[in-house]
């Protein structure tokens, strides 16, 4: 739940931050947002539906976790390209629909869609009973827009003003990346016990059938 909460922070904080990207090259004005939110939407929604796919074929800590890190290293390298990008997108494809559509997916889609596929895999390792299926999912969805609300409000009236864009990306990019280690890590505890808990049974086994 804590990673749920975390990673919902740093998914709607960097919402924001996007918009401090794309204001100098398209404005911040009702379309800028409008692509901001529908880029934000349609990541959420491949997250989800990525995330329930894999999570299907594979439940592996260790594989969300490495998309974690994944998102956080792109998270990483934003302030390199993004002014030389949008000055090309200006020149190339316009400061119209296009290219702030342009913009904003360059911006946000991998990594957003790579921090959404968390989701259903904190659901699955959550489900213990399908009885409980219902309340594990309002939770950890709840849990997660906890998260979104601390880090749309957070971000915007604290952490921007006294850190800037570019160091508050590096700081939500590490953010990431721990979380994806720390899933690794449980990945490697669940191994462990799996492992413990069979050699526990194939001990019961001999015992018995040396009684």
């Amino acid at each position: 739940m804590g990673l749920a909460l975390v990673l919902g922070f740093a998914l709607m904080g960097f919402e924001m931050l996007a918009s401090r990207y794309l204001y100098p090259y398209f404005g911040g004005g009702i379309n800028t947002w409008a692509s901001l939110i529908a880029t934000v939407l349609v990541a959420l929604m491949a997250g989800y539906l990525i995330g329930g796919a894999l999570v299907d074929r594979t439940m592996s800590p260790k594989l969300c976790g490495a998309l974690l890190v994944v998102a956080g290293i792109y998270l990483f390298t934003i302030p390199l390209w993004v002014d030389p990008l949008f000055a090309w997108t200006l020149t190339g494809i316009g400061d119209g629909m296009a290219g702030i559509i342009f913009g904003a997916t360059m911006l946000l889609l991998l990594p957003l869609t790579l921090m959404s596929v968390f989701t259903p895999f904190a659901v699955r390792l959550l489900l213990v009973s399908v009885k409980f299926g219902g309340r594990i999912v309002s939770y950890v969805y709840g849990v997660s827009t906890i998260g979104n609300v601390l880090g749309t409000l957070v971000t915007t009236f604290t952490l921007m003003p006294l850190y800037g864009s570019r160091a508050l990306t590096m700081v939500f990019a590490a953010v990431t990346i721990v979380c994806g280690l720390v899933m690794v890590a449980a990945d490697r505890y669940l191994r462990g016990e799996e492992a413990g808990q069979e050699s526990g049974q194939e001990s019961g086994k001999e015992s018995g059938k040396a009684a």
